[in-house]
């Protein structure tokens, strides 16, 4: 680690001074750009505002002209250059709060700096974080454009040069005279930074290349387009550099030509990278559950074992009692037996699944009487009501595992652990089977539920804002079930609302490489037919369960009911830019079911695959980036995710807008958890729907999606 990637620690800013020391000057000038990057955080210049002043005015250079970023003589040769300091305080006009050109550089001439939006406490948005300036426009103009907004720490302040002239001048003439600019000329650069400052900078038409999507507002809709925060990606891109969390990848061939952040960066942009992570199925002679038990190994999921997140646990039990307070000791101990119970429930869950399977289709255990003494066996073999007899048998097996693994031998039998290691896999056992779910009873409301099973996605977006990689973000989700319903309704003449959804990721797979852009007419003139610059991105390919909660009149949704046939006919053929597809038809799967009792419909829910893990709603409040990622840390089950919308502008018509009404906005992130199949039959029906359900919630100032 270098001295610049400790530049914050404990709240303290390195100071420029330290850097100063490095005798060495390549390895000086590599850290003193660094210093001034965006991606980095802020360095002190408190009492060196003179050399702080002549690295700003050396870095206008490019890099192959500039020997030393110390060079006085540069310095003033660039301060005394009229045409040089003009080229400078023209990019000044070119500041923005968030990125227009971002990811696509062929959106031009339009700058946006505004005021951060309203700030929610169940999102991560600009409105977290003091409001800063970024920088996009020309790539040749990117030296000339670092003068002016790179930020530093001075005088306990977050500063950055056009600030401080057009603030608080006095405290840097001395700076500026010392390079020979007079008092005259000094008083008049800061005069014409001040009137150059953007206060607010918006777009009076929506450029060609600019993302469009359609949001509802009041009784119609609105054209949206999403703009990356600069201070947000900054932020992210300072923690990927501190490795404080999960991250992956973006490149841009142009950087310069995308913002300051991405040039200094090399194009190289971090998302926060949290995909689900779904348990391979079964395939093939060699892993099937009954070769291995024949076979004399374990069907158990010995990988679960070996969780950072249970290892933690076990040691928080252990030494529980060194919490200072009673009310911190609680809080511990309830939080490492919730995750042991987790993490035994991912052990037990082959088992569990092949119990199930057995069940359901009468599978033939006279094939496994072999292994009629194995413990597996018996779980398969026995009724519900004494399955918990295997307590002890599961509670030793359990411990022969942990100690034939070095990394949790110590805890294999360890006296402290004996008694909540059985309560866990006795509460396991006896809820697991429990039967006794508390049924929901029936209402006069008219709604439906309709269940669409194994849906397969090719190549869908897997960015679900700019900041997050992962599962394709909930509002393409609410987006195709929004236009599911308007075909439904125009087809059958009705007026049901699909209101809400429920959503349950059966396989998840990466897809690597970049995608080729087809041709298209391209020029001044749309006269030329080429490929477009490729925009990088993130793909992965799905097959996923979708619960949709239908509202409407009783007689609409009688006509629903009687025409299952149009329900398939007008399924959407996309989703999140990728392309959807009803299960093959060689599976034999209804995959396009409607219930109108919630009690039926959890009973074909209680049966998907173990393996997959439903998508829900968090209540997690965030203040900033640093609370976000210790949420994520402290639970792998956590995942940020895109949330909605935050609104930058008053809506209003606009040059090139897709509907009467246009408004720039920004994506909130916000936190989702993945929830294993098993956990939400065990919590049970009620906890489902009233735990499950996404909507979207639309207002003035935002359009973010919510637990219903």
């Amino acid at each position: 680690m270098t001295k610049l990637e400790c530049i914050c620690r404990h709240g303290e800013y390195m100071h420029l001074k330290e850097l100063l020391e490095i005798t060495d000057t390549t390895e000086r000038d590599r850290s003193l750009r660094r210093a001034f990057s965006p991606y980095t955080a802020m360095i002190d210049i408190t009492g060196s505002e003179a050399v702080a002043l002549i690295i700003l005015l050396n870095l206008t250079y490019r890099k192959n002209q500039v020997d030393d970023l110390l060079d006085k003589k540069l310095a003033k040769q660039a301060l005394k250059s009229e045409d040089h300091i003009n080229k400078c305080i023209k990019e000044i006009a070119w500041f923005h709060t968030h990125n227009l050109k971002y990811p696509d550089i062929r959106v031009s001439k339009q700058n946006l700096a505004v005021e951060p939006p309203t700030l929610h406490s169940y999102v991560l948005s600009s409105a977290n974080y003091p409001k800063a300036y970024g920088w996009s426009h020309d790539s040749a103009k990117v030296n000339f454009a670092k003068l002016f907004v790179s930020y530093f720490k001075w005088q306990n302040q977050v500063s950055w040069l056009a600030q401080v002239l057009a603030t608080n001048s006095d405290n840097w003439k001395s700076a500026f005279t010392s390079l020979g600019l007079s008092v005259k000329a000094f008083k008049s650069l800061c005069v014409t930074v001040k009137n150059s400052l953007p206060e607010e900078a918006i777009p009076d038409s929506v450029d060609r290349y600019s993302r469009q999507i359609r949001m509802p507002y009041h009784d119609g809709y609105l054209a949206v387009t999403p703009v990356i925060s600069h201070v947000v990606q900054s932020k992210i891109q300072q923690a990927a550099i501190d490795k404080r969390a999960r991250f992956s990848n973006v490149e841009f061939t142009r950087p310069a030509a995308v913002s300051m952040l991405a040039a200094s960066l090399g194009g190289v942009i971090n998302v926060l990278n949290y995909p689900p992570y779904i348990r391979s199925k079964y395939y093939g002679l060699s892993n099937s559950r009954a070769f291995k038990l024949n076979n004399g190994q374990t069907v158990f999921n010995v990988e679960a074992l070996l969780k950072p997140e249970l290892i933690k646990a076990l040691e928080g039990i252990i030494f529980s009692n060194n919490a200072l307070a009673l009310k911190q000791r609680r809080q511990l101990k309830v939080k490492n037996i919730k995750e042991l119970r987790n993490t035994l429930l991912e052990w037990f869950s082959p088992v569990f699944e092949w119990r199930l399977d057995a069940i359901e289709n009468g599978y033939d255990l006279e094939q496994l009487e072999s292994a009629s003494e194995r413990l597996e066996y018996k779980i398969l073999s026995l009724p519900d009501n004494e399955l918990p007899s295997l307590t002890i048998p599961l509670f030793r097996l359990l411990n022969e595992m942990l100690g034939g693994v070095s990394m949790t031998q110590r805890y294999a039998f360890h006296p402290k652990l004996m008694s909540p290691l059985k309560a866990a896999l006795q509460w396991l056992l006896v809820n697991l089977t429990d039967q006794k779910h508390v049924l929901i009873e029936e209402d006069d409301e008219h709604y439906r539920y309709l269940h669409l099973s194994g849906i397969r996605v090719f190549d869908a977006q897997a960015l679900s804002n700019p900041y997050c990689s992962g599962i394709p973000s909930l509002t393409a989700v609410w987006g195709m079930i929004h236009s599911y319903q308007r075909k439904l309704n125009e087809a059958l003449g009705t007026n049901v609302r699909f209101t809400s959804f429920s959503w349950f990721i059966r396989n998840y797979s990466a897809v690597a490489g970049k995608k080729l852009p087809e041709l298209s007419l391209q020029g001044a003139q749309q006269s030329r037919l080429k490929r477009l610059g490729i925009i990088d991105g993130k793909y992965c390919d799905l097959v996923f369960d979708l619960i949709i909660h239908i509202d409407g009149y009783e007689d609409d949704l009688q006509a629903v009911d009687s025409k299952p046939d149009i329900l398939k006919a007008h399924f959407p053929s996309n989703f999140a830019g990728g392309v959807m597809h009803q299960p093959e038809l060689n599976s034999n799967i209804n995959w396009c079911c409607l219930y109108s009792n919630e009690n039926q419909l959890f009973e074909k829910l209680r049966r998907l695959p173990l393996s997959g893990c439903w998508v829900m709603p968090t209540e997690h409040k965030i203040q900033d980036l640093d609370e976000l990622l210790l949420l994520l840390n402290s639970d792998s089950k956590l995942s940020p995710s895109m949330m909605g919308y935050m609104l930058l502008t008053e809506p209003m018509a606009r040059v090139g807008s897709l509907e009467r009404l246009h408004c720039y906005a920004e994506p909130a992130i916000g936190v989702v958890k993945y929830e294993t199949a098993t956990s939400v039959r065990l919590k049970g029906i009620g906890n489902y729907f009233n735990s499950a359900f996404w909507m979207l919630d639309a207002q003035e100032k935002f359009m973010l999606m919510k637990k219903v």
